[in-house]
C-alpha cells in the first residue's frame, strides 16, 4: 500500500519550499535519495504539486544543486534564491525562471557574510519578501551573529531594490538562545501580527516562533513557541488566500545518518532520528489572543472517511461500554479496554476525550494486544499539562535500560477536568500524527510494533470516551 503522507518514490523529504500559484501548491523540496544515491541521479530541488494535500503529482528534478531557500514572483519572472556550500563557508544564490521548471543561474548575484556582523560559517536558508512600508526587498538567512559566546544563532536581515545587490544590515533576530543557526526562516502576516518562523537543533530541536507587531520587533516569545515535537522540522509556511499551511517532515529512524543508535537496539523505535522523511502538513490557526496554533487540513481528515466495523472488550476495570461511547471509574488503578479487530495500516482514530479532577492519565494504545503492555501510548496528562507518546519499551523492564529519559516525546498543553477534548490520530505505517482540538500536534514513529489494536485507558481517575471511531481511506 502506498504511503499516505508523501515522499518520493526510493527516496524522502528534505526541506520543502512552499510557493502557491493559480490553485496548486508547488513544493519544491530537497530530495533525500539516502541508500539509492548514484551519481546519475538528479539531485537538489525537486517539485512535487498538490491541491489538496491528499493527491500529489511529481514534476522531476530541477537542476538546482544547493540547500533551502525561496521562491517569489516579480514582473513575470520566477526567483530562486537557494545555498551552496563550498568548503570553509557557504554563499546564497540567485536563479530565475518564466516556468518554475526550468532555470537559469545568475552567478554574478552569489554572495557571502559580511563578515563584520555575521560569521561566514553559517549563511543559508533565504527567505525575501517585499516590505511594503520600506519599499524594498528584505532577505531573511539562517546565520550566527558576532559574539562572545557560542549562543550566536540569529535570523540575519539584508535589503535591496532590485533583488540583485543586497545591503547587509543587522539581525533581525538574535536572542542569544541557540549554538546552531535559526534554520529554514520564513514570516507572514495575520492580521494585526507579524510571525517569524526558524527551525533549531540546539538548545531544543523543534520549529518555533515569535510574533510582533512590527517588522521591527520586539519579537515576543509566546507561552507555547513550537508548532508540533522533536518529529517535525524545516517547516515552513504557504497561504492559497484562505488559509495558511505549515510544511515540515517526520524524520525517519531507518538509515543512522548520523551514526548515534544504540548499538545493542532490538528494533528501530529507540533509534536516533534521521534527517528527512515524509511530508507532513499542518494547518495554522491564530488565537484570538494572537498565538497559533495547528490542526489537521480539512481535505486530510476528509481523506479518512470509511468507518471500520469495530467492537470492544474490557481487559481491566469496569468499562460502561455503548455505542460509540466508553467510561470507567479507576480512581486507584490503571483500567483498560481494546477493541477486538486489528487497526488498518492506514486510519484516522477519533474521539471527544474528558476526565475528572484528580486523573492521572487518559489516552489511547495504539497497535496493543490484549496483556496492554506491547503498545504505543498516547497519554493526557492532566496534573502536569503534557500529551505523551512512549514505545513498548517504555512499558517493560527493557525501559530501565535505555536512555534516562521519562517519556520519548511531550508536548504542553492546558488540560481541564470535565472539558471534552477533540482527539484525532492518523496511522499510515510508520508514521503517526496527532491532533488535540485546533490546536496542538505532535508527531511521532512506530516501528517495532506493525499491527494491533485499539485501546482505551484511563490511569488513576475517570475519563469518558464518547463518538469513538475508526475510519480507513475514502
Amino acid at each position: 500500500m502506498r504511503e499516505f503522507f508523501y515522499r518520493p518514490e526510493n527516496a524522502w523529504v528534505g526541506d520543502v519550499i512552499p510557493y502557491y500559484e493559480d490553485g496548486e501548491f508547488k513544493l519544491f523540496y530537497l530530495h533525500g535519495w539516502r541508500e539509492n544515491y548514484r551519481d546519475d541521479l538528479d539531485h537538489g530541488w525537486h517539485l512535487v504539486g498538490t491541491k489538496d494535500f491528499v493527491n500529489y503529482q511529481a514534476e522531476g528534478a530541477c537542476k538546482i544543486e544547493g540547500g533551502t531557500g525561496h521562491i517569489l514572483k516579480v514582473d513575470g519572472i520566477y526567483h530562486m534564491f537557494y545555498c551552496i556550500f563550498p568548503p570553509g563557508k557557504q554563499l546564497v544564490c540567485h536563479a530565475i525562471s518564466s516556468d518554475l521548471k526550468t532555470w537559469e543561474p545568475i552567478p554574478e548575484d552569489t554572495f557571502a557574510a559580511d563578515d563584520r556582523i555575521y560569521e561566514l560559517s553559517d549563511w543559508r536558508d533565504p527567505f525575501v519578501f517585499w516590505n511594503e512600508e520600506e519599499g524594498q526587498y528584505w532577505m531573511l538567512l539562517a546565520a550566527m551573529a558576532k559574539g562572545p559566546t557560542k549562543r550566536k544563532g540569529c535570523t540575519a536581515l539584508l535589503s535591496s531594490k532590485d533583488l540583485k545587490t543586497w545591503e547587509y544590515r543587522e539581525p533581525l533576530y538574535a536572542p542569544n538562545l541557540h549554538v546552531g543557526a535559526h534554520e529554514c526562516p520564513d514570516l507572514f502576516r495575520i492580521g494585526d501580527w507579524w510571525y517569524l518562523i526558524y527551525s533549531s537543533y540546539t538548545e531544543r530541536f523543534a520549529t518555533f516562533y515569535r510574533m510582533s507587531r512590527s517588522l521591527i520587533g520586539p519579537w515576543l516569545t509566546p507561552k507555547e513557541d513550537t508548532f508540533d515535537g522533536r518529529a517535525f522540522y524545516a517547516a515552513k509556511s504557504a497561504s492559497d488566500g484562505r488559509g495558511r499551511y505549515l510544511f515540515g517532515w517526520n524524520p525517519t529512524k531507518n538509515d543512522d545518518l548520523f551514526g548515534w543508535n544504540p548499538p545493542k537496539s532490538r528494533g528501530k523505535d529507540y533509534n536516533t532520528w534521521d534527517w528527512g522523511g515524509n511530508l507532513i502538513v499542518h494547518e495554522i490557526v491564530q488565537r484570538p489572543d494572537g498565538t497559533l496554533g495547528v490542526k489537521v487540513p480539512d481535505t486530510v481528515d476528509a481523506a479518512f472517511s470509511q468507518p471500520q466495523p469495530v467492537h470492544y472488550q474490557g481487559i481491566t476495570g469496569n468499562w460502561l461500554i455503548t455505542d460509540h461511547t466508553f467510561s470507567c471509574m479507576s480512581p486507584h488503578a490503571f483500567a483498560g479496554c481494546t477493541s477486538r479487530e486489528e487497526l488498518p495500516d492506514q486510519c484516522k482514530i477519533s474521539a471527544s476525550v474528558s476526565f475528572s479532577e484528580q486523573t492521572q492519565g487518559v489516552g489511547f494504545m495504539l497497535r496493543t494486544e490484549d496483556t496492554l503492555d506491547e503498545a504505543y501510548y498516547f497519554t493526557l496528562e492532566p496534573q502536569r499539562n503534557r500529551l505523551t507518546f512512549r514505545g513498548k519499551i517504555m512499558q517493560s523492564e527493557e525501559g530501565g535500560k535505555t536512555f534516562p529519559y521519562e517519556v520519548e516525546l511531550e508536548r504542553p498543553i492546558d488540560l481541564f477536568p470535565d472539558r471534552p477534548y477533540e482527539i484525532k490520530v492518523f496511522m499510515d505505517g510508520s508514521i503517526c500524527e496527532i491532533y488535540v482540538d485546533a490546536n496542538i500536534a505532535m508527531s511521532a514513529r512506530m516501528y517495532d510494533i506493525p499491527h494491533g489494536k485499539l485501546g482505551l485507558f484511563v490511569s488513576q481517575g475517570y475519563a469518558e470516551f464518547s463518538d469513538v471511531r475508526i475510519e480507513g481511506r475514502g
